[in-house]
């Protein structure tokens, strides 16, 4: 297996993006620009009355690895989804809906390229966007702020404004001095991250930062939020979290945020005891400061056991996941890639309310990457096999469990409606 630049992006561990992931699509109403309306090549407007829906998923070979994405009428389904038919990118290819069409992330060149999607999901090349002014990098993900605004993320903490309607680059979001792009911890060099997810909530887009080893196998506690003022597109201030490896953020029905660990993090503090614990935060709905208090660390809740992923699904319920070190013989001196590829994680469910801890019904051990995504009211999950070669898709509800709906090869790291 070679996983190329995404060796960070996989040992970091992938969780929900509420915006770069699940982003809901937009309306095609009020996003004409000039002769072109996003979504006017579709076969009329009829098209926008069925629903379509988009997984993504990514195959790993001798020569690298392909995202496939495939379109479904539905969720609720069984079959196992066949990639023959699905649209075939290089490498790691993230997709995200707008106005009723894909735009596609380029895993060569720093571009992105819009596709509209016809009634019978028929797939028609667009506009292509350079970002080659700010990197040289592909791009790694897309945040959507509203119907004419995204931010794309490149080196460091910097951000490219653009506008989606016109398919135009409008400036650049400067980075905040506050963030480091190296810290030092006794004689190890520790470099800069993006947490995987960032979230939206109103005009304040909250974007979390942490610190790893080049091997990932060590982490700062410190984690850094910045939070930026979406309507003035600035940085309005960076706050100190002492969680490592925040990456994961989600709100609940009240508006409040919370961010996590990811997976990646789990074997450094389960084969390290003098390694930061994981744990998450909170920000109050309606503020920009975390709440001291809410500093959660995932081994109190579960008997010594590390976790990562906390999710918000609904009704005063969170869910996240469990590496449970008891099944897994790890010896005197374990591997990090035992942990990473481990069999042995569960879904938790927690209850913000009473504080009251449970593994989920319904599911069983896998591996330790999943991917949440909130879709039309429900909340769906992409759990990998731990070596990532199929993934089983599940449907949660905040006190039913989990319920299995379909297959599909690879890692399904993307599901959203697109239209």
């Amino acid at each position: 297996m070679q996983l190329s630049r995404l060796d960070n992006f996989w040992r970091i561990g992938a969780g929900l993006a509420l915006l770069s992931v699940a982003a809901p699509a937009c309306s095609d109403e009020d996003s004409t620009t000039g002769s072109r309306q996003r979504g006017q090549e579709r076969d009329g407007d009829e098209a926008s009355e069925e629903p379509i829906y988009a997984i993504e998923s990514l195959l790993f070979g001798d020569q690298g690895s392909v995202s496939y994405v495939a379109l479904l009428p539905t969720l609720d389904r069984s079959e196992t989804v066949k990639l023959e038919d699905a649209r075939e990118f290089a490498e790691y290819s993230p997709a995200n809906a707008y106005a009723g069409d894909v735009i596609v992330a380029s895993g060569e060149s720093p571009t992105l390229t819009s596709y509209a999607i016809s009634r019978d999901r028929e797939w028609r090349e667009g506009e292509t966007l350079s970002f080659s002014s700010f990197t040289t990098e592909p791009l790694e993900t897309n945040i959507a702020i509203d119907d004419d605004k995204a931010y794309v993320p490149f080196e460091g903490t910097n951000f490219v404004k653009w506008n989606p309607a016109k398919f135009e680059i409008e400036g650049e979001i400067g980075a905040p001095d506050e963030i480091p792009l190296m810290r030092r911890e006794g004689d190890i060099d520790l470099k800069l991250s993006r947490g995987y997810t960032s979230s939206l909530r109103d005009d304040t887009l909250f974007q979390a930062y942490y610190w790893a080893d080049k091997e990932f196998h060590q982490y700062t506690e410190l984690s850094q939020i910045s939070v930026i003022d979406t309507k003035r597109d600035r940085v309005s201030k960076v706050l100190d979290a002492p969680c490592p490896h925040l990456h994961i953020a989600s709100q609940d029905d009240d508006g409040n945020l919370y961010l996590s660990n990811g997976q990646g993090s789990i074997a450094a503090a389960a084969l390290n005891e003098a390694h930061p614990r994981n744990c998450f935060v909170k920000i109050p709905a309606g503020e920009t400061e975390i709440d001291e208090s809410s500093i959660t660390h995932f081994a109190d809740l579960t008997d010594g056991r590390e976790g990562s992923n906390f999710f918000y699904v609904g009704d005063g319920i969170a869910l996240f996941n469990v590496y449970h070190h008891e099944r897994d013989d790890l010896g005197d001196d374990p591997e990090f890639m035992k942990v990473d590829y481990s069999e042995n994680y569960h879904l938790w469910t927690y209850d913000l309310k009473t504080k009251e801890v449970k593994m989920m019904d319904g599911i069983g051990f896998s591996g330790g990457q999943f991917v949440a995504v909130p879709i039309d009211d429900r909340v769906f999950l992409t759990i990998p096999a731990a070596d990532y070669s199929n993934t089983e898709v599940y449907e949660v509800t905040p006190h039913g469990g989990a319920k299995k709906l379909f297959d599909v090869d690879g890692w399904a790291f993307k599901l959203f409606r697109v239209r």
